[in-house]
């Protein structure tokens, strides 16, 4: 299971709502989700891949096991 960064051990962004907002994304790109709101990321070479949107990253999903 994926857990959420607490908010309280970021630093350096202007607004609380820019680090709630990482955080989230964080959370979501470590779920193996697009931070975009497309669903599933399709795992790749190199990391994740949302092949709706074009958006990756070369962070992996913790814990998915595709079947």
């Amino acid at each position: 299971m994926v857990e959420r960064i607490d908010p309280e051990r970021i630093f350096g962004f202007d607004s609380e709502a820019d680090r709630n907002r990482f955080v989230e994304q964080d959370y979501l790109i470590r779920s193996g989700m697009c931070p975009n709101g497309h669903g599933l990321l399709a795992e790749t070479d190199y990391g994740q891949r949302c092949e709706q949107c074009g958006f990756f990253t070369n962070t992996r999903a913790e814990g998915r096991r595709d079947a």
